[in-house]
């Protein structure tokens, strides 16, 4: 599979299972009003656009094409697939065939998560979890490429954050807000601890964090078992939309989440009383959401969705790439 460049299977079955739920939130939640607080976010029908395996997308516009990278998927560290339209995909080479020198080797293809790309000073980076091999925690490095499809190397010999008294740290997002700033999960159910979502400041060249971190929320909710990641940042006409994934990645509760944030320094607080986005009998278990523009400004949200049912409770295989159209933030 890596370095090919196969056709992909595309599905073009719309799902039903975003509209519905945000009907229900709108009309019994959170419509803002005298709350300070802006109308929720609505996304159109979600189309599932790819059936391989894909979990925690990531799409990035690159000249003409769009370019998704996702979490391990044997036998590439980081899976990549690009298109002209964000309809139809084609297989692409590893992102990151060699991990950098301070990581544990992942020869099972099960250590490398959660990718995060970004354009900064006129050269591609490749945010992304692996683990440490100090800390046997997962840490998140910063990588660079000179296009945006790689291969993908350490740009800083060393973990970009690691908050190893938390668990570790995984699942970065990028957001652009008079500068750069990093958004990510404290790995804190890996150890019985809190699982927590962060932000902090960027430097201009993507590769160092400068000031201090702000706590943006802590899983609190029975729905999300004690697991809040993913985290996505959504400008809104006042302040953040943060949508999250909520629970654990592999089980039929997983859902995606939405807080509120008055700003980036958080802290954020639950938009509704329980999952934005759930699962429904076909399509199972949304998570991992992101966003991407198209080449008409369009914004959609890509999330990955289990195509295949459980067995014993837990899904085995495969996540499909699934887009929805952001049409009011």
């Amino acid at each position: 599979m890596a370095g090919g460049a196969r056709p992909l299977r595309t599905r073009r079955r719309v799902v039903g299972l975003v509209v519905g739920l945000i009907v229900v939130w709108c009309a019994s939640a959170c419509s803002g009003g005298g709350t300070g607080v802006p109308p929720l976010p609505r996304l159109g029908p979600a189309r599932d656009v790819y059936a391989g395996d894909f979990g925690d997308p990531d799409i990035v516009a690159a000249g003409t094409r769009f370019v998704l990278f996702g979490t391990d998927d044997p036998p590439d560290h980081v899976p990549t697939a690009t298109s002209d339209d964000l309809q139809a995909w084609v297989h692409g080479p590893d992102a990151v065939p060699v991990l950098p020198a301070w990581a544990d080797p992942d020869p099972g293809d099960a250590l490398t998560w959660a990718p995060a790309a970004a354009a900064v000073g006129g050269r591609d980076l490749l945010y992304v979890s692996v683990q440490d091999t100090a800390a046997h925690r997962e840490c998140m490095a910063v990588l660079a490429a000179r296009t945006p499809l790689g291969p993908y190397t350490d740009a800083r010999g060393s973990p970009l954050v690691c908050q190893v008294p938390l668990g570790g740290s995984i699942d970065p997002s990028v957001a652009d807000d008079h500068g750069l700033h990093l958004v990510w999960k404290s790995d804190g159910n890996c150890c019985g601890l809190p699982a927590s979502l962060w932000e902090q400041d960027l430097r201009a060249d993507g590769l160092a964090l400068t000031g201090q971190p702000h706590r943006l929320l802590t899983a609190d909710r029975a729905w999300q078992g004690g697991i809040v990641e993913n985290p996505a940042l959504l400008r809104a006409s006042r302040g953040w939309w943060l949508f999250y994934s909520g629970n654990r990645f592999n089980v039929a509760a997983y859902a995606t989440g939405l807080a509120w944030c008055a700003g980036l320094a958080g802290p954020c607080r639950e938009a509704g009383p329980g999952p934005l986005l759930a699962g429904t009998s076909t399509e199972f278990s949304p998570g991992g959401l992101d966003f991407v523009r198209d080449r008409d400004g369009r914004v959609w949200a890509a999330f990955a969705t289990w195509n295949r049912p459980p067995r014993h409770g837990r899904f085995f295989c495969c996540r499909s790439l699934d887009l929805a159209a952001v049409i009011s933030s």
